[in-house]
């Protein structure tokens, strides 16, 4: 005797199915998958902003030792807390002359009045006795705040007299006075080199450097004098070696001018922070971390080894920079 299989009932077909509340449930964890992924992205993203901040900066603190070292002048990474960036400040050369005749580097020839041409440091210098002076030409105003560096080789005769070494326009003066300290205006700031002096009959290399923030004078590559500046160059005025009016006796030889000016900057990620080291100074709101001219921590500014944190709410990197330069991680 077969037996047939009827028609299923309504409510085992109904079974067979999927419920609205199993779909509800299915959505309600798909939610919560989904929110989890969300945050464990947003903070992946953060994390990695925290590691490209630190990479950028370890790579500008090195680049900054280097350039220091490779040119004999200081370099500065300035991390400025309002706008929340990080720069280089490092010295842009725009006029070199070795005094071999009256051309210069750039473009830029001399125009000699009254000094005399006479055996130098190496090759041929400049003998000034006197209000004697050379229009190296004219110096741009790039931008208002810029920095600029005016270096040079001296040898400063027997006298008492105030030697003029360099000026540009009324913004900027070098000079050494009667016995031989060098002296530095940048506007109306003066720096000197305190018990450091010029030698008489001797040739040094004195580099008087301004970088948008603070003065530094340098004998032979060693600081010996700095003071904070803040100065608004107006019009653009000429380089002059020597003085039209006062006197000054004695060789110059290899003159170097030099724009200072931000390279590189980067804006910081918005949930990356500074944890800087404990008693750091700001200066207009800004931290700066200076190398002399070996590359080394500026030891006036930096007594102790360097740490940097950067951190984010989900990640930190410490980056550490050696009485030395070396950036470590």
């Amino acid at each position: 005797m077969t037996v047939r299989a009827g028609p299923a009932s309504p409510r085992r077909a109904l079974r067979s199915g999927v419920t609205l509340l199993e779909i509800l449930v299915v959505i309600v964890i798909l939610s919560m998958i989904l929110a989890m992924s969300l945050g464990i992205l947003r903070n992946a993203n953060k994390d990695l902003g925290v590691m490209a901040a630190a990479n950028t900066v370890a790579s500008m603190l090195r680049a900054a030792g280097e350039h220091a070292r490779a040119e004999s002048a200081p370099a500065w990474v300035v991390l400025d807390m309002n706008e929340r960036t990080i720069g280089t400040l490092t010295r842009e050369t725009i006029g070199m002359w070795h005094f071999e005749d009256t051309s210069g580097a750039f473009g830029k020839d001399i125009k000699v009045s009254g000094a005399v041409q006479d055996k130098g440091r190496v090759g041929l210098a400049y003998r000034f006795n006197g209000p004697q002076f050379i229009d190296c030409g004219e110096v741009q105003v790039r931008q208002p705040d810029q920095g600029m560096a005016i270096e040079m080789w001296f040898y400063r005769f027997p006298g008492t007299g105030k030697h003029i070494l360099a000026s540009i326009g009324k913004d900027m003066e070098l000079w050494a006075d009667p016995v031989g300290r060098v002296n530095l205006r940048v506007g109306n700031i003066v720096a000197n080199s305190e018990t450091h002096l010029v030698p008489r009959e001797s040739w040094i290399y004195v580099q008087a450097v301004y970088n948008g923030r603070e003065i530094k004078i340098l004998l032979n590559g060693a600081e010996v004098g700095s003071k904070p500046c803040r100065h608004k160059w107006t019009t653009a005025a000429p380089l002059i070696v020597g003085s039209r009016k006062d006197g000054i006796a004695g060789f110059i030889d290899e003159v170097r001018l030099s724009l200072v000016v931000p390279h590189d900057t980067y804006a910081l990620p918005p949930e990356v922070e500074f944890d800087l080291p404990k008693g750091s100074k700001l200066q207009d709101n800004e931290f700066i971390i200076a190398f002399d001219s070996a590359g080394r921590l500026d030891a006036a500014r930096h007594p102790q080894e360097l740490t940097l944190t950067i951190h984010s709410p989900v990640a930190s990197r410490t980056i550490g920079v050696t009485r030395q330069g070396l950036v470590k991680r």
